[in-house]
């Protein structure tokens, strides 16, 4: 019986150390997959960053022209209202 315990013992002393390696060798793998993900998501948010401030000077553009744009209707309504006052006269 003691060969049969000690048997035993080494059977599982030797799935152990295969456990552990396993588990090693996944939790490289972990850390590999993890690394990739980071420096994907890193590029990902840069990406839409960038975009978003393309959007933001464009918006910002459009408005200013639209500024430009009302004070120029501004002006000639005054001028078109003058215009009728005047041939009124």
């Amino acid at each position: 019986m003691d060969d049969k315990v000690k048997e035993l013992l080494v059977k599982i002393l030797e799935n152990q150390t295969e456990t552990n390696s396993q588990l090693k060798e996944l939790t490289s793998r972990v850390q590999i997959i993890e690394t990739k993900v980071e420096n994907d998501l890193a590029y990902k948010i840069k990406a839409l960053f960038d975009a978003r401030e393309m959007q933001n000077d464009k918006s910002n553009t459009m408005i200013e022209a639209l500024e430009r744009i009302e004070t120029k209707i501004e002006i000639l309504q005054m001028e078109t209202a003058h215009v009728r006052k005047v041939k009124r006269l």
